[in-house]
């Protein structure tokens, strides 16, 4: 393996980074079969129902996702393929549709940007990983943007209007903005294709220009990343320039201030839920062999994802190779619960906020989309609980059932 001078730079800092503070590791104990339950009232508060406008045809089914930016609450309707979006006090603005695009886009927000980006592959053209891998590798050469297409929505401009955009690196290269002028990347591939067998499961640039990475590894032929994609995650803190740095098949959780970065927990898992030692050293022959293993295997440990930490709790995600669930392990007790686990209760109106799809953070609170239905039956049989003014003359309108709201939420303090 050749290693260049900005190389062994980087794999010094890579080292550094990695043993300091080695000792200040704090443990998170989780049993998956065995993660407690407790009422939703324990780890909710702040709990607000925003009423939408009531419009003819619009509704939301069971898979939806929300979306929170600057000005807009966005609702992703996927089987539909469209998105209502409405301001911040509810008003109805806009349905876009994105059907026509096809099955292989969806809607991608671009905070730094203010955009709704749509990136896919050309459908006049069939791609394998190879062919994808060799047109990265050759992105300058111009008859590469082909294979690619990328529609917009500027939520800047009040038009709204889908405009078709050019394909850039960033976008090929799955680059996304870190702070200020730098990007990060976090994507993992191996590939006898690469000259050079030196990369980073997570890196930073600068004007396209490598500044640092961090977790080498043989992008050649790495045997945990054998016949698969993986990247490593990435989750915001309330707190600017910080982050927190997950990793496939790493226990360890980083936090990353600016670029700067330390483990700080270590996720311990029993020994049935954890990957064996030779995972990590003997390559699978084939991508069959890693796909039995990984479906005979579907409770070993994959990857954190989603972190979230407040004073008295913390948010997590865990992925396993075949399956997935959310968790918050209260710091106090050091308990994990599920939050499959975790029952609503009147005082929240019976409504399940931490459920495994469709809740967003934004800084220190959480939304979730509902359908209107639910709150009416609620408040129908339960006449003792008193209806939030915010909602009175919602309610009194008798809006139907599928008609969405949102509810914001916060993790106790």
């Amino acid at each position: 393996m050749r290693i260049t001078l900005v190389h062994f730079a980087l794999l010094v800092s890579c080292l550094l980074n990695s043993t300091i503070a080695r000792t200040q590791l704090q443990k998170i104990y989780l049993h998956p079969k065995a993660a407690g339950n407790a009422k939703q009232s324990q780890f909710v508060d702040s709990v607000r129902v925003i009423p939408l406008q009531i419009v003819d045809g619009v509704a939301i089914g069971t898979y939806n996702n929300v979306v929170v930016t600057e000005k807009y609450f966005l609702i992703v309707d996927y089987p539909n393929k469209a998105i209502l979006l409405y301001s911040k006090k509810g008003r109805f603005v806009k349905r876009i549709s994105y059907k026509k695009l096809g099955e292989a886009f969806y809607p991608d927000y671009d905070e730094h940007t203010e955009q709704l980006v749509f990136l896919g592959n050309n459908k006049n053209y069939k791609l394998t990983p190879k062919d994808e891998l060799k047109i990265t590798l050759d992105w300058n050469n111009p008859r590469n943007r082909k294979y690619f297409k990328k529609y917009t929505v500027d939520l800047k401009d009040t038009s709204f209007v889908m405009k078709k955009a050019i394909v850039n690196e960033k976008d090929v290269l799955h680059t996304y903005h870190f702070y200020d002028d730098f990007y990060w990347q976090g994507r993992i591939t191996t590939s006898p294709l690469f000259k050079d067998s030196l990369d980073y499961e997570f890196k930073i640039y600068k004007n396209s220009q490598l500044v640092n990475g961090y977790f080498p590894y043989n992008r050649v032929n790495e045997p945990r990343f054998l016949y698969t994609n993986q990247s490593t995650s990435f989750s915001k803190t309330d707190t600017p320039y910080i982050r927190f740095i997950t990793r496939p098949y790493c226990d360890t959780i980083y936090k990353m201030k600016r670029d700067s970065l330390f483990p700080a927990y270590q996720l311990v898992l029993p020994l049935e839920n954890s990957l064996p030692p030779d995972f990590f050293t003997n390559p699978f022959k084939n991508k069959t062999e890693r796909e039995n293993f990984e479906r005979n295997n579907a409770w070993m440990f994959s990857q954190v994802y989603n972190f979230y930490e407040t004073p008295q709790f913390i948010f997590f995600r865990v992925r396993y190779l075949y399956n997935s669930d959310f968790y918050i392990y209260q710091k106090q007790t050091n308990v994990t619960y599920k939050t499959k686990n975790i029952k609503p209760d009147t005082s929240q109106y019976n409504l399940q906020l931490l459920s495994d799809y469709g809740t967003l953070r934004k800084g220190d609170r959480f939304y979730k989309s509902q359908k209107a239905g639910d709150l009416l039956t609620f408040f129908a049989q339960h006449k003792d609980v008193p209806v939030p003014i915010e909602l009175e003359s919602f309610l009194k309108s008798n809006p139907p059932a599928t008609t969405p709201v949102i509810v914001e939420f916060k993790l106790k303090n």
